[in-house]
């Protein structure tokens, strides 16, 4: 079982879906997701602040495709907050349109090749049970920066994010059955390259 309030964290710092990263589960098998910022411990209007720069940034963009813009916040979301630098209008755009096809890739490589999904059901509870319960300072910024309530936050606008977490905690057995390893960097790694190879 993913330790839930870890997960929400890590989506809430790092706004984007790191392409060949791990969450540490208590099985010590990796996600999707890493823990970047985990020494981070800053207030809720320091969050609040930041959440609010990145949101306004984004929207100072322009960006007529709704979704990819939501890539685009979380692409400078997650380099203002590891490296402290502002992404340009292009970098923003490049490194969106790559999360977003990596995401998509990612995805479909779970659904076609491992045969592996979560119901709407299935996410909605797990939500419910856990993202909805937050009380991390970061995850509500976040909300009140897009001016959104916590639960349209998580069952709208990040379900993806959550989504794809579940399908990873899905998709560890079978990896370590795919790779035979039970060497965590070494399924992290080779299926990250599986769905790079998908995406040329």
């Amino acid at each position: 079982m993913m330790n839930k309030k870890l997960i929400i964290f890590i989506i809430v710092c790092t706004l984007t879906l790191l392409t060949a990263c791990q969450e540490q589960k208590e099985t010590n098998e990796a996600g999707p997701l890493d823990g970047l910022f985990a020494g981070s411990e800053l207030s809720y209007e320091e969050y609040k602040f930041i959440m609010e720069y990145i949101v306004d940034r984004a929207k100072e963009m322009e960006i007529e495709n709704k979704e990819l813009e939501k890539w685009v916040i979380r692409a400078i979301g997650d380099e203002r907050l590891m490296n402290k630098r502002d992404l340009t209008k292009e970098e923003a755009l490049e490194e969106a349109e790559y999360n977003h096809k990596y995401y998509e890739t990612f995805m479909s490589v779970a659904k076609t090749k491992y045969n592996v999904t979560v119901t709407e059901e299935e996410l909605d509870n797990w939500i419910a049970e856990g993202p909805d319960q937050s009380d991390v300072p970061q995850h509500k910024a976040y909300a009140e920066a897009l001016s959104l309530t916590l639960e349209e936050l998580n069952h709208d606008y990040d379900r993806d994010l959550y989504e794809q977490t579940m399908v990873m905690e899905k998709l560890q057995p079978l990896l370590h059955e795919e790779y035979d390893t039970t060497d965590v960097d070494e399924v992290r790694d080779r299926f990250n390259k599986e769905v790079e190879e998908q995406m040329k």
